[in-house]
């Protein structure tokens, strides 16, 4: 086997697997200093073990840090964003260049993976930043400034995404103005969004200055078109939890409904048992009632009857055999003026 037929396969080895993951060509650091390396893969990683191995050849290379403590470096941190598909290299205390490989494992295949070169120099670096990270508010600014050497194609560029070449320009709904300097470029993003927020870069010729931009909410300002509410879709586990947790409510609900339905029922019936028990009641009490003002009023038709008798049977007593000491009688003709309760015509009927 010829040196060009190596010189292939190890070409063909180094750039398989870098289609579904990206990172940055070359990158410029001061000696001593920290640096961080964004790697954005292809979300059906997401899950997957990510590590960073040193060497000009992957399978020559050697692992520095894996995050799933595999190995770990002292000065080296994986750290991943799972909800936005980045994992990133955190380097402290960097010390010699060298090329570094972004790797995700894929159990029974090839790992993909993307290589970059990290220069190192004792001066300070032809391509650099204040600082990688930086925070705005929504609907605010940010402005970020980028050191060079002079070098004329300066760009700002979304990291997987498009660049502004120009003086202005939009990212993802930010305005962009750029203003050029001898040594510099000065970026300002304004109208930012929550969109916004994520990786981009300073790019110049072959060197790239990844910088992370924050976007926070801001509560006290009030976007121009408030009618339209700007909605977060839920996360796919919060969605899960939301359609497990449904039927269960559900559940819930109707059987409180239910159980209202038969507490409601059975007071309605015990109301009416009752209203029915005591309409009985008061009928009954109303018909007692007449039967006893009936029956009284047969007892005084007797009581009068009997005393007319008696008034009968003295009338036919002869006045001679009458004693003197009864009081005197009373004539038929004027019983009719006598009232039967006068106290005075019971006496007269008792004697």
């Amino acid at each position: 086997m010829d040196l060009k037929c190596l010189l292939f396969i190890f070409s063909f080895i180094r750039l398989s697997g870098a289609q579904d993951i990206t990172t940055v060509g070359q990158m410029s650091v001061q000696r001593g200093q920290s640096v961080i390396i964004p790697c954005l893969y292809h979300q059906k990683y997401t899950f997957s073990h990510k590590y960073l191995r040193a060497g000009y050849f992957w399978l020559l290379s050697d692992y520095v840090e894996s995050s799933d403590q595999r190995c770990h470096g002292k000065s080296v941190l994986i750290s991943d964003d799972t909800s936005r598909h980045i994992f990133t290299v955190r380097m402290d205390d960097v010390q010699k260049s060298g090329y570094y490989w972004c790797g995700i494992q894929v159990p029974s295949a090839f790992d993909k993976r993307a290589t970059f070169f990290l220069n190192v120099t004792a001066d300070s670096p032809r391509l650099h930043v204040n600082s990688q990270s930086v925070s705005g508010s929504e609907y605010g600014s940010v402005t970020i400034v980028c050191y060079h050497q002079g070098q004329s194609d300066v760009k700002w560029c979304k990291f997987g995404g498009q660049c502004i070449t120009g003086a202005s320009g939009l990212l993802d709904g930010a305005s962009v103005d750029i203003r050029y300097g001898l040594r510099n470029m000065t970026v300002r993003m304004s109208r930012l969004t929550k969109e916004n927020m994520g990786w981009y870069w300073c790019s110049s010729e072959d060197l790239q200055m990844p910088v992370y931009i924050t976007v926070d909410e801001n509560k006290s300002f009030e976007s121009p078109v408030m009618a339209e509410s700007v909605q977060v879709s839920p996360s796919p586990r919060r969605r899960t939890a939301i359609l497990f947790l449904l039927p269960v409510i559900l559940e819930i609900l109707l059987i409180i409904v239910i159980y209202s339905a038969l507490r409601l029922f059975k007071f309605c019936k015990n109301r009416f048992v009752q209203s029915v028990t005591e309409a009985e009641e008061s009928q009954y009490v109303t018909m007692h009632r007449k039967q006893s003002s009936r029956s009284y009023g047969c007892a005084a038709a007797e009581g009068v009857y009997e005393n007319m008798t008696g008034l009968k049977t003295i009338s036919e007593i002869p006045a001679s055999s009458q004693k003197s000491t009864r009081p005197p009688l009373v004539k038929k003709s004027d019983l009719s003026n006598v009232s039967l309760g006068d106290p005075d015509y019971v006496n007269v009927l008792k004697s």
